[in-house]
């Protein structure tokens, strides 16, 4: 659900609603706050008496000693109690920012994979640090300070009216005007938070993307082009912080001055009952004490209010997105229990020969809706066949890979594994016995054996399983070759490691994974000779008995498979085994082929 298309009030309800959780520590937060906010509106009337009573025969000292012991118990418990109030509430925000913000991360982890083509990850990391951290001050101590204000407000203005109800009056002018003042700023910096937000995550995308390019900068001189591109992306977000500090500003001085103009309005009327005998120098004392209490609270308030507006725009996206993604599991439940999956819900019981089918399928990317990736798609591929995809760039044979993932659904049509129908419902345990070796592999920057183990989801994966596969994936010989072995960490995106061994790393966590379906994306062909001999043998060792999808342009790899598909534009043009379909001079297979045969004959 969309926050700009709720009423007002929901937006609110639903920041709150994070609080739920931790109900109880808040609870005992307020009950503690509670005592230093009697304590507090004791202090003044206190006060009051003493001063009243200083100059009375029936005060002696023994009066006084008593007076002040009891000042210093109180003084006592109200410390404790304070202490005790800042480290409920204040370790309450941070446990509520960090399951937010583990909330947040698996509601995007979850995204579409066409999320992910239309935000950047400067942005989304972002929303995970900044955006989640606004909740913080707002949603425990500042909530806390508001409400703990908002009692000490109420109990100084019964106490004010009972000194004097004619001092009094001036509240009912200052409250209101003060009141409208505060919903003012608030919606205005509501918006301005929200622009604040934009232009610091798209500052930090641009950041996101040179830092993963150094190289690239570096390789090409551009140091320069970097600095002035996230120069001016800075430059555009102080641009809206510093018109909100001055709007913030402007609020400040005109609250400063309807403030002290009630406080000399006050002290005027004050001379005046003082001189007639209906005001005590105690009493007023007290009442300048209470009066700045509540004036203190007031703008307390008034600044939570604030706050509580820009966090408002400051997570209107994080909310957005926890609402979006709350939505869309609640439909897939609802689904999953109408609906049934012909008993598909877990890799042990859902059990694939590897038979796939393209039935009229049609897929247009959700950032291009106008071009057609694929149309009208048939084809069947039998369990254990091996079969290549070949096309120009853009034929769509990455597309078609996508599509067996589940990155994205179809526009129309169905594909089919064995007799079951590809949905949301059974995505899950359908790529249980998938897996894709790509041509620049995507390693992560922990150890060797975390990245082959990542091959399995549901369970810890011994040493000994991981030594196995590297070894059929001709990876073991290199990785015993390390300091670390198998701890060896590869670096971001494993730079650490050379082409052909980030290959057979994948190739091992692919035969570790022992799928039923093998994609591979033009595996081998980013591989100098001598490399992709051992690369080719590793995959020839994965490919056994599996069905297999191969994207590639090498004469080599294609010659070994069961059936060619040729796609041009999206649709399959050709379709038959290597050899027959070289004999067809005037089709686009031969074309494509034709440059690399030659080659291979001199």
């Amino acid at each position: 659900m969309n926050p700009k298309q709720t009423k007002p009030i929901n937006q609110h309800l639903q920041r709150l609603s994070v609080l739920k959780p931790f109900r109880t520590r808040l609870l005992l937060g307020i009950a503690v706050m509670c005592i230093t906010i009697v304590i507090e509106l004791a202090y003044p009337k206190a006060l009051a008496y003493f001063i009243d009573h200083l100059n009375s025969a029936k005060i002696d000292s023994s009066w006084i000693k008593n007076f002040a012991g009891i000042a210093a118990i109180v003084l006592v418990i109200q410390a404790l109690a304070t202490t005790l109030r800042y480290y409920i509430f204040e370790s309450t925000g941070d446990m509520i920012v960090t399951t937010i913000r583990q909330t947040l991360f698996s509601a995007l982890i979850r995204q579409d994979i066409a999320f992910f083509d239309k935000h950047r990850v400067g942005e989304l990391t972002n929303r995970l640090a900044s955006d989640v951290e606004a909740l913080h001050d707002t949603l425990t101590m500042g909530l806390a300070i508001s409400l703990r204000s908002s009692l000490v407000f109420i109990g100084c203005t019964v106490m004010l009216i009972s000194i004097s109800p004619t001092l009094s009056l001036i509240l009912l002018i200052y409250i209101p005007l003060s009141l409208w003042m505060t919903d003012w700023i608030g919606n205005s910096l509501k918006t301005s938070a929200h622009h604040i937000q934009e232009k610091k995550a798209a500052s930090n995308s641009v950041a996101q993307e040179y830092f993963s390019n150094i190289r690239l900068i570096h390789a090409f001189n551009q140091n320069k082009l970097a600095n002035d591109k996230y120069a001016d992306t800075a430059d555009q977000a102080l641009q809206v912080i510093l018109r909100n500090i001055r709007l913030l500003a402007s609020y400040r001085g005109l609250s400063s001055i309807v403030l002290y103009l009630a406080l000399i309005i006050t002290f005027f009327l004050a001379a005046d009952l003082i001189s007639q005998g209906k005001l005590t120098v105690g009493e007023f004392t007290s009442f300048i004490i209470y009066a700045g209490m509540a004036s203190g609270s007031s703008s307390a308030i008034s600044d939570f209010w604030s706050d509580w507006m820009r966090t408002l725009g400051a997570t209107e996206r994080v909310f957005e997105i926890l609402g979006a993604d709350d939505a869309k599991q609640a439909a897939l439940k609802k689904n999953s229990d109408a609906i049934p999956n012909d008993g598909v819900s877990t890799k042990n019981s859902f059990h694939l020969q590897g038979k796939i089918q393209f039935n009229n399928v049609h897929f247009a990317y959700p950032e291009r809706p106008d071009t057609a990736a694929l149309t009208a798609l048939n084809f069947e591929i039998q369990p254990g066949e091996k079969i290549a995809l070949i096309g120009a760039s853009g034929a769509g044979k990455s597309s078609i890979a996508s599509l067996l993932l589940g990155l994205y659904p179809v526009n129309q049509g169905q594909i089919y594994f064995d007799n079951f129908l590809s949905n949301d419902s059974n995505i899950n345990a359908i790529r249980d016995h998938i897996a894709i070796v790509e041509q620049e592999p995507a390693l992560f920057s922990g150890s060797i054996y975390e990245n082959i183990a990542f091959a399995i989801a549901d369970r810890e994966v011994a040493l000994e399983e991981v030594i196995q596969a590297a070894t059929k994936a001709n990876a073991h010989h290199f990785i015993s070759g390390f300091p670390n072995g198998y701890d060896t960490v590869v670096g971001d995106r494993g730079v650490q490691l050379s082409g052909g061994q980030k290959q057979r790393i994948a190739i091992a966590r692919a035969i570790l994974r022992n799928p039923k379906i093998l994609i591979l994306d033009e595996a081998t062909s980013a591989l100098d000779s001598a490399s992709e001999a051992l690369v080719q043998a590793a995959l020839d060792e994965l490919m056994k008995e599996r069905t297999t999808i191969i994207i590639a342009h090498r004469y080599s790899t294609i010659k070994k498979v069961d059936t060619v598909f040729v796609l041009e534009q999206g649709h399959i043009v050709q379709q038959g085994q290597h050899q027959d379909l070289i004999k067809d001079s005037n089709g686009l297979y031969c074309q494509l082929m034709s440059a690399q045969i030659s080659g291979n004959h001199t």
